[in-house]
């Protein structure tokens, strides 16, 4: 995979709450392998992770994604993947400052799964980056490692809540109060929220009375590779209700 590059970027738009308008768009990567067509993308990564070769897939999955986000509208943010110990390698710097998109409008996404060994080192790395430009967003927040110290260590420009947070959010008490609390927390440390796996028109509902900044998942729109469906994003354009396709369990990408 590291030589073929057999793979592709789909992309999943992310909508503001209030206007339903396409803010963003998350880079998901699909692999294509004749020999296991049927591998999901954590197992790819998991194995190229056991072997020693985590990083390399993830920096070319980066510029698949940042090459694909080209044909993005321009006024849409991009969101992309990236774990902790990656973002300490220096091509990931390269990469990203000799890519065809402004660092402004990248949003680097790390996942809350993956330990941070050192928040000083880390923080360091991204720190001339986001003075130039670059967004961090903490990827799945409520359902991985470390949960608030992860928040507060990193203070992300975006916090993305882990869909078993948003799942059901309408109807559990516990749920709302949670989302409630994390929406003053983003408030106070000047962080956008966005709620992931929106799957129902009730928790559509739930996560805008709470006042959460924007949000993503299947009734919202489902993750693409067609360029033409993409071009359809732009915040200027007419496309800013929600899919109307029926939802099903989404699954992580």
């Amino acid at each position: 995979m590291l030589s073929s590059r057999t793979l592709l970027t789909a992309f999943q738009p992310i909508r503001a709450s209030d206007s339903g308008a396409v803010i963003g768009a998350e880079a998901l990567t699909r692999f294509l392998s004749a020999d296991d067509p049927g591998m999901s993308p954590e197992a790819w990564f998991a194995e190229a992770a056991s072997v020693g070769l985590g990083v390399d897939l993830e920096i070319i999955t980066l510029q698949s994604a940042l090459i694909a986000a080209e044909s993005l509208p321009e006024d849409l943010y991009v969101g992309v993947n990236l774990s902790p110990g990656a973002c300490l390698d220096n091509r990931v710097a390269s990469v990203l400052l000799g890519c065809g998109i402004p660092l402004g409008r990248i949003v680097l996404e790390l996942t809350e799964h993956h330990e941070v060994a050192d928040y000083g080192q880390l923080g360091e790395v991204l720190a001339p980056l986001r003075s130039a430009g670059l967004r961090i967003a903490v990827d799945d927040a409520g359902a991985g490692f470390a949960s608030m110290r992860h928040i507060v260590e990193l203070r992300p420009d975006l916090i993305k809540l882990d869909r078993k947070v948003i799942t059901g959010i309408n109807a559990d008490a516990g749920l709302q109060a949670l989302g409630a609390a994390m929406v003053g927390f983003a408030r106070e440390i000047g962080a956008s929220l966005v709620a992931e796996g929106i799957e129902t028109e009730a928790e559509l509902a739930a996560v805008q009375k709470l006042g959460m900044s924007a949000g993503q998942g299947y009734l919202l729109g489902r993750p693409t590779v067609a360029t033409e469906e993409w071009k359809q994003w732009s915040r200027a354009g007419s496309n800013r209700n929600p899919s109307t396709r029926p939802a099903g369990r989404e699954e992580r990408p």
